[in-house]
């Protein structure tokens, strides 16, 4: 959808709407409007001027009320063209400050837990942050273990870091002999470094390898190629879920139950948070920008991280209706500051 042409008194108006809005969570009428935001038009003159930003799909109307609410469309609207900076306020800083000072004399917790922290304190949303150290550390050993009932065991060891298993029964029974074989075979095409450097060694299995073995290495290397992709994936931190489940936004049943599943299974939040890491500076997601269900209900403010240990973003996800210019100071500071802290 086009960005509309608006001229000043409407784009006033949206402003103004959008604002009562979030501070709100209610429908806006035009007697509001004009009282609050001490505007020198008469309602009937606002009501067209809401019939029209209506028209452009900037606002939507609700059947049960007179007042409008803005649209998806609107508040992209509002963050691109209208919204006024807000700079982190004083005391805001300094505590986030003290908080930041006050981990430094414990250096064995986790740094990232507490920027979540004080992300969710601080913004009244969902805090997020999200890393990944910059090196992938090779695969550097590979083992198939037989269980009973036919099971069989793949682990990985990364170099010097974590191990990854997962079991599976394959379609024929395989020998301890063949199992061993293969796992030499697996073990000569070593390091791996990504599930892209698994498929490719299974394409050379494929070709290569003895054929008794290349049905349990292809097995093998699948298996191997989602612990990779999962080992891979940036962790992430969560804090303050108790603040966006208090939301106006999030009392229904149905919009609940799909907040605590994306908190329990945060998928869709890793892969919304993907996208920040390589911003040059804050900014915003809203609604459907983000993807379908729960998350469609939703925006993310959010900046990329960058330090000599790691990569990531940080950010804080709450309703489409949130104060999106304090938020943006706050997750700009938290985002500038993390690093320090590692």
């Amino acid at each position: 959808m086009s960005r509309p042409n608006l001229s000043e008194r409407h784009r006033r108006i949206l402003k103004s709407v959008i604002e009562s809005h979030v501070a709100r969570a209610e429908p806006v009428g035009s007697q509001y409007v004009r009282m609050v935001y001490h505007l020198s038009i008469s309602p009937a003159t606002i009501r067209g001027a809401m019939k029209r930003l209506e028209e452009d799909g900037l606002l939507a109307h609700p059947h049960t009320s007179a007042g409008r609410v803005p649209t998806e469309a609107g508040y992209r609207y509002y963050v691109d063209t209208l919204m006024d900076p807000e700079p982190l306020p004083a005391p805001t800083r300094r505590a986030v400050d003290s908080a930041f000072a006050s981990r430094r004399g414990d250096p064995l917790e986790d740094p990232h837990a507490v920027a979540a922290r004080v992300l969710a304190k601080w913004s009244g949303q969902l805090a997020l942050v999200a890393v990944q150290p910059w090196a992938e550390l090779p695969v550097r050993r590979v083992a198939l273990v037989p269980l009973e009932e036919g099971v069989l065991l793949l682990a990985l060891e990364e170099r010097g870091a974590r191990v990854a298993t997962t079991t599976w029964r394959p379609a024929e029974p395989c020998p301890p002999g063949t199992v061993r074989s293969a796992e030499r075979w697996i073990a000569a095409g070593l390091p791996l470094r990504s599930a892209e450097a698994c498929a490719a060694l299974a394409r050379l299995a494929a070709q290569t390898a003895p054929a008794a073995i290349r049905p349990i290495v292809a097995d093998a290397l699948q298996r191997a190629g989602k612990l990779l992709d999962s080992l891979r994936r940036p962790e992430v931190r969560i804090g303050g879920a108790e603040n966006i489940a208090s939301q106006p936004e999030f009392q229904t049943a149905d919009r609940l139950r799909g907040l605590v599943a994306l908190i329990a299974e945060p998928e869709p939040l890793t892969r919304a948070l993907r996208g920040f890491m390589e911003s040059g500076g804050a900014r915003i997601t809203i609604g459907r920008e983000n993807g379908e269900g729960t998350m469609r209900a939703c925006s993310i403010v959010g900046t990329g991280v960058v330090s000599k240990r790691f990569r990531g973003s940080v950010g804080v996800l709450g309703p489409v209706r949130m104060r999106y210019p304090r938020l943006l100071s706050l997750v700009s500071y938290v985002g500038e500051r993390l690093p320090e802290l590692t």
